[in-house]
Formats: C-alpha cells, structure tokens, sequence
C-alpha cells in the first residue's frame, strides 16, 4: 500500500466540477413510482447505487464495489459561497472597483497605504460593507452575486498571488454546485414501504426547484423585483445546504420543526466526520461486561469468561513450523476453532463431519480462525482513558462466569472499582501487534507509574490488611503444616523446618536473597530487611509502595511481578485464615471514653465562646493584613482541628479490642481493633472515619469555609439572629454511631451537597482540559539526539527534562517516545482528583487561588488571573523588624478613595458627597489635602465642609452623576496601583545552613514593575503569580520558571506528585516561540502546522476554508493527521524504519 507524502487543499473551479461530474443533476425527485431511481434526478444511477440488485452506470460496480461518483446543478444565476464572505469582502476593498488591480503601487508596497483612488486606472473607489453572511453593498446600493463575480474575475493572476491566495477569487462565488454522492446521503425504506430522504438530498430538492422556479421566470421576464427575491432564495437554500448554523440567516428545518443536519454539522464536533469516524476508535474483536476481584490470579492474568472466549478469535497463520500442532489442536478440540480461511479468501466452517478433509487440506498460507485460550494476549481497558496504563496487556486465563476478573492490585492504573464497573477486552489480530502488547504494554511493565516515577501497582485493601497481620508480631509461630499452607497459597516452595516458621520468616520467603532495606512506616516504626530477611517493623501500604519500586528498580519488571503475585495471593491468604470482617463492635467507646471526648467538645466550646467574646468586644488581636471577622474564623477553624485531634488520641487508646488468635496452631493472642488496624495499615479509611464513627462528626465546611449567615443574621430559624456559635455554623458534635439532631443533620446535608456539586462539575472540566493539552503537545517527541521536537522539527527541549532520563525506570528515554502526549496525561488525570475549590491555607495561599482553576488558567495563558499575589521579600532591617515591614506594607498597598471615605450621590439635588473617615485618614497616614488634591483633578468644582466635599455635577444627567462617582472611587491616593491587599507573613527560610525565620509580605493584586521600584524589597526573590506580568518585565525564561513553579504550587497544594519533567515540557512547548502560548484553539493546538489537526481539534470549518484560500499543504508529519488518513503514526514503533539487506 502507498503511503501519502502530502495533501494539498485548493478550491475547485466550475470546469472541474463539471469534469467530475459523472451525470447532471435537473430533476428534483428522487425514486419513480417503480421505486427505481430517475435518470437526471438526485439518486441517478450514474453517482452510484445504494440498492444491492443495481449495479452504477458509470463504473458498473454494485453497492460493495462502488464509492460513488459526484454530479452537478448548473446554477442559473450566480450565488455567493457562504464560508468564503469574508474572504470576498477583503478582496473587494483591496482591489479597484474598474480594474480590478490590488490597491497599491508599487512603491507603497511596503507601506500598505490605502489609497480613495486606484494607483492603476485612477478610478474613484466607494466604501464596501459587509452584512454577514452572504451581503455586500456599495455605498447603499447592494451587489449583487454577477457583479461580485465580474469584479473578482477581473483581477489579475499576479495581484491575487500578490494576495497570498492560490485560487481564482471568482471561485468563490458559484456557477455550479456539486452534488454529492448517493451513499454519503443514503435514504432508507420505511416499515410502510415509503422512502425516506436524508437531509442533503432534502436541501438539494429545495436548490433544484427554486433554480427552476428562477429560470422560468428570468424566460418569462419577470419583474427584477420577483427575480431578486428567487435569487436570494437560492442563495438561502445554497448557504444552508453547506452550513446550516449560519449566524444571521433562519436554519432551515424539517416539517417536524427539527433543524437539518448539512455538510458543516456533519464534520464538526463529537458527533461530526473527523472526530467521530476519522480519529473514532470503534473496533471489531472486542468486548466488554462486568468486572469482578479475583485474588487467585497474578497481575499479568485476566479471567475472561467462557462465552465471550468462544466468541473471540485469533487468526493463525499456518506454516511449515506450526502445522502439525494446528493440525492437532483441530484433532483434539475442533470445538475451539471458528472458521479455516483458504489463500484465495474463502472460509469454511468447522463442522463434525468436516474435520478430516479440512486436516488433510491444511497447508502453508492458510489462516485457522481459533477461540480465545489460556495465555492469549489481550488488552484490558477501562474508560475514562486518562493516561497510558488505562489500556494494558494481559494473558487470557478462560475461566466460567459472567465477568471480566483480575487481581485487586491492578485496580489503581485503571481507576477501577468493583461496584459495577464495565471494562473492555481488544484483542490484537496479528504476530506483530500481540508482540509488541507483550513488550510495551504487559502489566508487569507498568508497575512504575509514569506521571511521577512511583508504584501504582501496589497491594490494595485486603492485601495490605494480610500483609500488615502477618507482619505487626514477631511472637506469631506457624506449625509446619500452617506454614507450608500460607507458602503454598503464595506459590512459593521451601523447606520448612519441624518448629515451623515466625510470622516474619514467612514473609521474608517473598523478597529476594540480597535484598536490603530500610525505612519508617506511617505508624513511626523502622521497618528493616537485611539479606532478604525482615529484621524489624510493620509492613503497611507506604512499605509495600517502597519494596515494590526497590525490587523493580534493582532486580526489574519480572522480579517485581513474581513479589506483587505471591505476596497478594499469600496475604489474603493471611486474611482469610486470620478473619477479617467490620461490625459495629469494632467502633464501640466505653462510656468513660465517651465521657471524655465529651469534656473535649466541652473545653473546645468554651475556647470558641471566648474567641467569640473578644470579638464583640472588639479585643481579639487582628492578624496583619486580615478582618477581625476572618481572624476570628480562622481562629475558630484551628479550635475545631484541636477538637478533632484530642479526638483521635482518645478513640486510639480506648476502642474496643478483642483478642484474636492466628490459625489453629498459632502460639500468640493479639488484642485487635479492625477498624483502626485498616486505617493504620493504610488499607482502607483514615483516622477521620473513625473519629466521625464513634466520637464526633466535626465541622462542616462549604467552599472550604464555615457555612456562613443567611439574609436574616443566622442559617436557620433555630438560632439566634447573630449566633456565630459552632452548632449555628455547621459543628456536629454526635457521631454517626449516636445519630445526628435535624439541625445537625441539615448542615451535614450542605457540605455533602457542595462536595456532590464539586464532583459533577470537575470530570468535564478536567476532561477538556486534558484534550486541550493532548492536541497542543501530541506531536513532541524524542529525537535520537534525546532532544524533543515537534512535527516541524521545531526544538522544544534540547535534552528532554534536562537528563534524558525516563521517569518511569531511571534509564535514558526511547528514541520516538511521544512525551508530549505523557506530559499531557500526567498534568490531565490527576486534575479529576483535583477540587475546584481552595480550602484553608495559611500565609500566601490563603489569597491564592490553588485550585483545579488556576492549572486551567495557567494552561490557558490568560492575560490576569482571577487572583493575582505577590510574594514579596524584603531586605536590611525590614525583614527583621515588623514596624519597618508594616511600614513598607504601607507605602506599597493602594489606598483609594473608598478605603477613608464613604461617596454618595443625591440625585435629586445633582451632588455627589464624599465624606472623609479621619480616623482612617490617620491610619493610613494620608492628610485631607491630599485627599482634596486629587478630587479636583477629577472635577475642579467641589466645596468642603468640615469632613463633607460637595461635587456639584454641571451636565446634571443621571450617566454623568454615575460617571463621576466611578471615577471618584478609582483614586489612588497612595501606594502602587493594583495591589489591594497585603499581609505580613513570617516564614522560614534556610540561611548559611541554619533555618532562620524572616518576614515577608503576600500581597492580594500585583505591579512587579513598580514593586521592584521600591528600595526596601529584594528584587532578586521577589516574585508574582501574573505568568504574563513576568514574561513582560523578566522576560520569557523567566516566565517559563514561573508557570512550572506556579504548577506545582497547585499540584502540591492538592498533595498530587507529577515529576518535573512533565511540567517542564508543557511550559517549555509553551513558552518556545518566544511569547506565552495557551494550550487551546488560540494557542499551540490552534497553530500547528497540519491543517488536518488543527479541524479535528476545534473550528472545523474556519480552518478547511482557510486551507483551500492559500492552498496550505499539509506534510502529515504529526500525529492526528495520520490516524484520519488511517497511516502509522509517526512515534513510537511507527517512527522507526527497517530496511533489509538482501545480498
């Protein structure tokens, strides 16, 4: 098969479509009554037949053979092509309305200059406007379609060169339509015999009648008037029949009142041709149910049932090699096998009676059709596809049931869940795809997540519980039998000696010989392993995430799989033998407990009503920079952590424990909790579950804040007006075990409301977020030279990450990698994890956005953010002492007008009044004349009286009274404009090997520029959030800094790792050209070269009409642009190109 090089867009000219017109088009109907198609009509024979018993009277194929062939409709007047007006309305005001030559002589070329008179002829030019989307008019008089096509014929070949433009402009406006072929619009027989039409053809029907309806009355010699208005019918029904979303025309419409689907709405968007069909993914020898855990199967095994097992195929090549064991397998289990297909393409059923004369048959080229069996690769999927290990290869293991099964350690990569998830099966159909699913996708291969260089798969839940029982007592014994029962359920074979082993000595049989260890567990235990044998600890999740990276990272893929296999089978084992079940018993407090965390919630109640006194009283010290009302919440919400963390140790010590014994031979009792042993282990649940079980629920937040006060002072009718108590904002103090009260329980219905509403808005947000990201950077790809470049060669990275290295095993990165699309992915898929919302920080994250909408916004280039800050450092005595660094706050915060004085406007009496707060006049350290000096800059005329200055408004319109409060309220009076906000924060900083503390400002607003004016900041720590600021004022390596430090202050802020080498392409891809580029149509996706990518991204027909005006080639060098014309993709296995030696 060919390969293409290259494809070209140009715009056709009438002779063209008439030359590839196969029949022309006058009839408009379809079918006689005979139900054959008319000879002339839109279903002529000539552009191909849809039914199976008619063969096409051009190629004289039948409906398999035959794609079908255009036809045309000679237009009797002239109409304008509806995607091309704005393209005719430049080129009619660039060109002479006589002689059509461009407007500009040859020395004003470089210029530009328009000229009220052509440079060529001297004709006097008139002023062109267009009324979207097909109208142009000449001063006031309308142009018609033939007077805009005689103008556009008359320019010559060099000045539309000149243009940049590779068509004649008079193709624009058509003479002749092209008529589709019958099977783009196929029409279909109805139960009642009666066909129906597709929508094309329905608009093709409207073209046709009113382009006879025009013609008979142009014959006839119809008023100019009755001719006009069938013109521009025709060029309605022409323009809808392209586009029919046109803005400033009606769509057309069924007789149902639903709107037609024309050419336009069938290639753009999810539904459209290039997204649904060219990039779609819909394959055969597939299938998907439901999946099911499955303890006994190792991570590279897949239980696939039966029936679908029986459905599925492989088809085998026969050769002299593999010919006797085929033969065999249809011998021995020919009810395994599908179909035998010969050399020339002809397949054959296996039957009983069969069997023999297919055997004896069988020979070298033909192809045996077998059903799925044990050890088959197949690739597992589970949607949504987020990133690279959503899709990975297993080995088929044929087991009865209904269900997809796999080990519970495979869960992560896929997101999945057992509570009726459906996943697919694809199984590939050929020796060199299933070996390169094998090589590159095999689970045991992903076990090393590539967003950031960790385990992803780990022992989950139950796993970790075993692991964690075998492991926490050193005391545990096994007898010889029970010893070599746990061994065995782990595949393992050892010699066990008479005294049976420790529970330790057991799992050491899982870890390699010269394996060597050691770290601290979550509970602050040291866990070591010396030479393979565990010495000392608990084995928990975090321990299990940190042995598993060590054996891959230091004995590879194969070592690991062997650990995960025998250590999830064995410790479920464990579990099982152990008993591992949660009952009510498990969250029981005995009532002295009860009694103190009730005496907790006590104490805390008191601190919060003195926090609550002092601030009546106006003596709770403020925090710089912040209200007494957000000094007191904050305040508030540290008393309600301290609640919940004597909370914890309480629940900790006294819950209820029951002595458990391990097995019939074990020689040691355990007092046991499986609640807190679960969320200790790190196997399900947290400390928070626990404590909101059996000793209080705790505070509820809404937008990570206490829910705050209604219309009336209060949230519900309960309380007093005012109340600013805990249970009056949301504080439950019951457990779940106890119940809650209705007003308790309301409040916790809003939080759980607004977490609910928080998890249906991010999965679309993140989802477009990533698709933007996918198609900005799908083609950056490492070169041999271990750089990474785009399609056009461009260089985004000179040494991917800055060493080459793959995150994903610390080795040099493949030549062909696709990181673009890994960078994409890794950024994408943990956004869905990410909240929309900020939740309570403290210093500079607190006026910090540090959400999921900052990453879109960095993503996004936008020009401000929603919350610009400032993290201002500050030199000499001012970092020390907190009267200089208040001082220095002083002068950089604005002060405007509003800030120290209240304006009112009086309409009846046409005055605006300010009046002045001096008590905040002394605060901020700004005089009343200065005050008066920059009102008058405003408006000269005003009185002061006292603490009232009186602006009389001459011009005494409302607007103008509304104009001037405005601008009133924009005056400065002090500090740098735009920084409205800023706080003192103290932070620690390491300081010649020392942690020292200092004092710094976090500013709400940012001027970088007039910031670093100030003689008092450092300038070289200094920094701001506006990634567009930086790139102004420190330049574009700058800016790149600061969106990859900007990104991973929210993906640490949400406690998400990504490695920096994802981050850091992103922001280099965005940044390489010189300027900050969004991710989006207006940005890297929107711009690429390949006009193919680009119309599958976004703006489908904006960018084919573009293409075909200047005749764009694309060189199909990237990614998308390859899968729609259905060829390699350029990365990976598709970049590499063997060649064979033959002598």
């Amino acid at each position: 098969m060919k390969v293409i090089g290259s494809i070209q867009f140009t715009l056709f000219s009438p002779e063209q479509f008439r030359k590839m017109s196969a029949a022309k088009i006058t009839v408009p109907d379809t079918y006689d009554e005979d139900g054959y198609p008319i000879n002339g009509g839109l279903a002529d024979q000539h552009l191909g037949v849809i039914d199976p018993g008619l063969k096409c009277k051009t190629c004289g194929g039948r409906m398999r053979d035959c794609s079908g062939h255009f036809g045309n409709i000679e237009l009797v007047r002239p109409v304008v092509h509806v995607s091309f007006g704005k393209t005719i309305y430049q080129l009619l005001r660039a060109c002479c309305r006589k002689c059509g030559r461009v407007m500009n002589s040859a020395t004003q070329m470089d210029a530009i200059v328009k000229s009220s008179e052509c440079p060529h002829c001297g004709e006097a030019q008139k002023g062109i406007k267009f009324v979207k989307p097909t109208s142009f008019y000449e001063e006031d008089r309308r142009l018609l379609q033939n007077e805009i096509r005689e103008r556009l014929e008359r320019i010559p070949d060099e000045d539309v060169r000149q243009l940049g433009l590779s068509i004649r402009p008079e193709w624009t406006v058509l003479t002749v339509l092209p008529v589709p072929p019958v099977s783009v619009r196929p029409s279909i027989t109805l139960e009642t015999g009666e066909r129906s039409e597709d929508d094309l053809t329905h608009k093709l029907v409207d073209i046709l009648r009113i382009n006879q309806r025009l013609e008979e009355n142009i014959d006839a010699g119809a008023p100019q008037l009755i001719i006009e208005d069938l013109w521009e019918l025709l060029q309605y029904h022409v323009s809808t029949f392209f586009d029919n979303e046109t803005a400033g025309i009606p769509p057309a419409r069924h007789r149902s009142g639903r709107q037609l689907k024309t050419l336009f709405q069938r290639l753009k968007g999810k539904e459209g041709r290039f997204r649904y069909n060219l990039s779609g993914k819909r394959v055969n020898f597939s299938a998907r149910t439901v999946i099911s855990p499955d303890p006994t199967l190792g991570i590279n095994e897949l239980g696939v049932p039966e029936s679908i097992a029986q459905e599925l195929s492989i088809p085998v090549s026969v050769t002299e090699w593999n010919i006797e064991n085929l033969k065999k397998l249809i011998r021995e289990n020919p009810d395994k096998i599908s179909y035998v297909v010969r050399p020339d393409g002809r397949r054959k059923k296996l039957t009983t009676g069969n069997t023999e004369e297919i055997i004896t048959e069988l020979t070298s080229g033909y192809l045996v059709e077998r059903q799925l069996m044990n050890g088959d690769i197949v690739i597992f999927n589970r949607q949504p596809s987020l990133h690279r290990i959503s899709m990975m290869c297993h080995n088929v293991r044929v087991l009865p049931g209904k269900t997809f099964r796999f080990n519970v350690a495979d869960c992560r990569p896929y997101n999945a869940d057992f509570d009726g998830d459906e996943m697919n099966i694809h199984v590939p159909q050929n020796e060199e795809a299933q070996s390169e699913a094998e090589l590159l996708m095999k689970v045991s291969e992903q076990i090393i997540s590539p967003r950031n260089g960790e385990p992803i798969i780990v022992p989950e839940l139950d796993q970790v519980s075993g692991l964690y029982i075998l492991t926490s007592n050193d005391d545990w014994t096994f007898s010889r039998d029970e010893a070599c029962a746990i061994l065995n359920s782990g595949g393992l074979t050892a010699k066990v000696p008479k005294n049976g082993l420790k529970a330790r000595e057991v799992y050491s049989m899982l870890l390699p010989e010269d394996f060597n260890f050691t770290m601290v567990n979550k509970q602050g235990d040291e866990i070591k392993i010396k030479n393979g044998k565990l010495v000392a600890g608990t084995i928990d999740s975090r321990a299990s995430e940190f042995i598993v990276k060590k054996i891959f990272t230091e004995s590879g893929s194969e070592a690991a799989r062997k650990y995960l296999d025998a250590a999830t089978r064995l410790s479920v084992f464990v579990a099982t033998r152990f008993g591992l079940s949660l009952s009510l018993n498990d969250y029981q407090l005995p009532p002295e407990a009860r009694k103190e965390i009730r005496d907790i919630y006590k104490q805390g109640r008191s601190a919060l009503r003195e926090l609550i006194r002092k601030y009546r009283s106006k003596k709770l010290e403020r925090q710089p920079g912040k209200t007494m009302r957000e000094t007191l919440e904050e305040q508030i919400m540290d008393v309600v952590e301290k609640i919940r963390f004597k909370c914890w140790k309480t629940v900790k010590l006294n819950i209820k424990r029951e002595k458990v014994k391990v097995g019939r031979d074990a020689h040691a009792e355990i007092e046991h909790n499986n609640a807190l042993m679960m969320a200790s282990a790190g196997a399900k649940g947290k400390p928070t579950n626990v404590i909101q079980m059996c000793a209080l629920v705790g505070q509820q937040a809404i937008r990570g804040k206490r829910p705050r006060a209604g219309y009336k002072k209060r949230i519900l009718s309960h309380f007093h007006r005012g109340d600013l108590g805990d249970e009056a904002r949301g504080f439950v103090r019951n457990s779940y075990m106890h119940g809650l009260t209705p007003t308790e329980y309301f409040f916790h219905a809003a939080g759980g409301r607004d977490s609910v509403v928080d998890k249906g808005v991010n999965p679309a947000k993140t989802g477009y977020m990533q698709r933007r990201l996918v198609n900005a950077l799908q083609d950056l790809i490492v070169e041999n030279d271990l750089s990474v470049r785009d399609s056009s060669q461009r260089i985004i990275q000179f040494i991917y990450g800055g060493d080459g290295i793959d995150p994903c095993n610390n080795k040099q990165i493949a030549y062909g990698e696709a990181v673009g699309i890994l960078a994409a992915q890794s950024i994408g898929e943990p956004g869905t994890q990410m909240t929309l919302r900020t939740f309570h920080y403290a210093g500079i994250a607190s006026l910090a956005q540090l959400g999921f909408t900052r990453l879109v916004e960095l993503v996004d280039a936008r020009k401000t953010p929603k919350k610009p800050v400032m993290e201002i450092y500050l030199k000499g005595e001012a970092k020390r002492s907190a009267v200089e660094a208040r001082a220095v706050a002083a002068s950089i915060e604005q002060i405007t007008l509003t800030k120290v004085a209240s304006i009112q406007e009086n309409f009846n009496r046409k005055v605006v009044i300010i009046t002045l707060n001096r008590s905040a006049l002394r605060e901020k350290e700004i005089s009343e004349k200065r005050v008066v000096e920059e009102v008058k800059k405003v408006s000269p005329d005003l009185a002061q009286d006292g603490v009232e200055i009186k602006i009389r408004v001459k011009d005494d319109s409302l607007k103008n009274i509304r104009r001037l409060t405005n601008r009133l309220r924009e005056i400065v009076l002090k500090g740098v404009p735009g920084i409205n906000k800023v706080i003192i924060v103290e932070k620690e900083i390491m300081e010649k090997g020392e942690k020292t503390k200092e004092l710094t400002l976090a500013s709400d607003g940012s001027n970088l520029r007039e910031v670093l004016k100030n003689p008092r900041v450092d300038a070289e720590r200094t920094t701001t959030n506006d990634v567009m600021e930086i790139a102004e004022v420190l330049g574009i390596e700058a800016a790149r800094n600061a969106i990859v430090l900007e990104m991973f202050k929210v993906l640490e802020a949400q406690d998400l790792k990504v490695d920096y080498r994802h981050v850091s392409l992103i922001a280099d891809a965005m940044s390489s050209q010189g300027d900050i580029k969004s991710a989006g149509r207006h940005g890297l996706a929107g711009q690429k070269a390949s006009v193919l990518a680009r119309a599958a991204f976004e703006e489908t027909a904006k960018h084919l009409v573009n293409a075909c005006v200047y005749g764009e080639e694309d060189k199909l060098r990237g990614v998308a642009e390859n899968i729609i014309i259905g060829q390699t993709i350029p990365c990976g296995t598709g970049r590499v190109k063997l060649v064979m030696q033959t002598d």
